[in-house]
Order: C-alpha cells, then sequence, then structure tokens
C-alpha cells in the first residue's frame, strides 16, 4: 500500500498550521492510509477510524448527483465544520472513491484563510491519492 503522499500532504499542512493539524487520511474503497496526531488517536478506534471514511465515501457520491442541481462547475471538495473541527475531504475521484481528508482544529490559532488554503493546495497540488494505486 502506498502512503499516497502522506508525509508530505501532513508536512505541507502542518507547515500552514503547525500543531493545528489533527490528522490526514487518504482513502480508497476498502483500505487507507492516515497520520494523526497522538492525542486525536487516543480518542478513536481502528474501526472508527474507517466509519470516518466510509461516511466520507457515502457523502462524496451523494454530493456528485447534486453537482448538476447546482450551476457553479464541478465540485472539488467538501468543507465539515464541526464544533472543534474543521474537515476537508477532497475527491480525487468520485467513480472511485477514494481521495483525501485533512482535519485541523478550530480551537487554534487557524483561521479560515488557512481553510481556504488548505482546499486550494488539495485540489491543485495532491493527486493520485488512493492508496494502492501506484
Amino acid at each position: 500500500m502506498t502512503s499516497c503522499r502522506l508525509q508530505s500532504i501532513w508536512d505541507a499542512v502542518a507547515d500552514r498550521v503547525d500543531d493545528d493539524l489533527r490528522a490526514v487520511v487518504c482513502y480508497g474503497p476498502v483500505e487507507s492510509d492516515s497520520a494523526v496526531r497522538d492525542d486525536i488517536e487516543d480518542r478513536y478506534t481502528v474501526r472508527d477510524g474507517r466509519t470516518v471514511v466510509d461516511h466520507t465515501i457515502v457523502d462524496q457520491l451523494r454530493y456528485k448527483r447534486h453537482e448538476d442541481a447546482v450551476e457553479a462547475g464541478s465540485l472539488t471538495a467538501v468543507l465539515k465544520v464541526f464544533e472543534d473541527a474543521w474537515v476537508v475531504s477532497c475527491p480525487d475521484s468520485f467513480e472511485r472513491k477514494s481521495g483525501v481528508l485533512v482535519s485541523i482544529d478550530r480551537n487554534g490559532s487557524t483561521e479560515i484563510d488557512d481553510i481556504g488554503w488548505c482546499l486550494e493546495y488539495l485540489e491543485n497540488d495532491v493527486a493520485d491519492l488512493t492508496p494502492g494505486d501506484t
């Protein structure tokens, strides 16, 4: 299994948001690779992590169906806002059920401009994210 450039994604996002970075997950329909901050990793089981990935894939498929309803171009990423975290998911292919998601603390020093940077980075600079696709 490839790391889908996991370490380079982690490093680039951490350079921007520092210790606010919670997790980076490169996912596919069956397997995934992840890097998770220690305190966040302590909160979740492997099964919890797979559940997050599975929900991301289901959402990804559902959002693709809504793309034609909004005349705003192609859907390239989804931002979910939680009380304690921003979660950015960026599919590399809707049909392949794969992509990357990044979780960032909302209660730290990261601002919405940093989230915008993260979206742009994932959309433009990260390609071929699917685990096992090398």
